[in-house]
């Protein structure tokens, strides 16, 4: 794991959708797909911030995400590398190593 990445957990409060966002290398807004959702910080209380999200990405509203801080964009966005299981992205539902459903 990157020393300079910090993981997060988030709680989306609302579905993707296109956000202005600082591009700092044009110094100009651009359009970016992204949601609300309330940060879990570990010693302040949670916020609701905006987080970058690309369409391959599932979103459900309720359900955590992992993040991570882009640094160059200076937002977060989703962690490509920690998948959470949910039912939308595991097909024929969850079942333990021995056969048994979950």
């Amino acid at each position: 794991m990157n020393p300079y990445i910090t993981e997060m957990e988030a709680i989306p409060v609302s579905e993707p959708h296109m956000v202005a966002v600082f591009n700092p290398a044009t110094l100009e807004e651009d359009e970016h797909l992204g949601y609300e959702a309330e940060m879990q910080y570990k010693r302040k209380d949670p916020a609701i911030k905006t987080i970058l999200c690309s369409r391959l990405d599932t979103v459900n509203v309720g359900e955590p995400v992992m993040l991570v801080y882009h640094h160059g964009m200076r937002s977060y966005k989703h962690n490509r590398h920690v998948i959470v299981s949910n039912p939308s992205n595991c097909i024929g539902g969850f079942y333990y190593t021995n056969g048994t459903e979950a």
